[in-house]
């Protein structure tokens, strides 16, 4: 009986994994994406995601909770690091796009992506949500967004055994949206991991991994600014 309860859940997720969406792959920003100058283009960013710890490979929950109590000291600094600074980037980035002819619309306030209805269209590169009321509320052409789903500190796993050296993480995308057909016009993946400078074990101040942190918080924002650039 026991084995069958066993059976059924594996078949269960299996199923559940083949009905997974895909990722968004990358959408190249084309030649005419800004080729109609004076086009009032939203920027928004996500609600930043809390500052912690992941670890990728401790897949199941004894192996997460024994990565979690080895690397207590560790997650309890990453908590009290800032990424704040990124959110300047949607001033930069209304530069970038006023240097490409374009009437930015800065959208102060973060932008909750699960609040937004699904959207419904299943063709190739439409957006996954549904941004119409950001459209009429500030009377916009295109809405680029700036996605950070993770920030902090990565260690790999494979199961209960470290695999490598934690990394400062920043993870996301950053993509434009046309409210023409509600596809994305530009879809970036946005990776930034950096190492530490020598050894990173340094309790309870963690200085190397602290220095790899806003290291990838800078790396994330240059590559976001440098693909806006003309």
């Amino acid at each position: 009986m026991m084995f069958r309860f066993g059976l059924l859940l594996a078949i269960a997720a299996l199923l559940a994994g083949c009905a997974a969406a895909p990722p968004q792959a990358a959408v190249s920003m084309g030649y005419g994406i800004f080729a109609e100058p004076g086009l009032r283009v939203g920027v928004a960013m996500s609600k930043l995601p809390q500052v912690d710890t992941s670890f990728p490979g401790a897949d199941w929950p004894l192996s997460r909770a024994a990565a979690t109590v080895a690397n207590a000291a560790l997650t309890a600094h990453t908590r009290t690091l800032a990424a704040e600074e990124l959110l300047r980037m949607k001033a930069e980035i209304a530069e970038a796009l006023k240097l490409r002819g374009q009437l930015p619309v800065v959208i102060d306030e973060p932008i909750v992506l699960d609040q937004l209805p699904k959207a419904s269209g299943k063709g190739r590169n439409a957006a996954a949500r549904n941004y119409a009321s950001l459209q009429s509320r500030y009377q916009l052409d295109k809405l680029l967004v700036v996605e950070l789903t993770e920030i902090g500190i990565t260690r790999p796993y494979s199961s209960y055994i470290p695999t490598g050296e934690p990394k400062g993480i920043v993870s996301g995308a950053v993509y434009i949206v046309n409210f023409k057909d509600n596809t994305y016009e530009w879809y970036q993946p946005v990776m930034q991991q950096k190492s530490a400078l020598g050894n990173w074990d340094e309790a309870p101040a963690f200085p190397g991994l602290s220095n790899a942190f806003y290291q990838a918080l800078d790396g994330a924002r240059e590559a976001i600014l440098r693909a806006l650039a003309r």
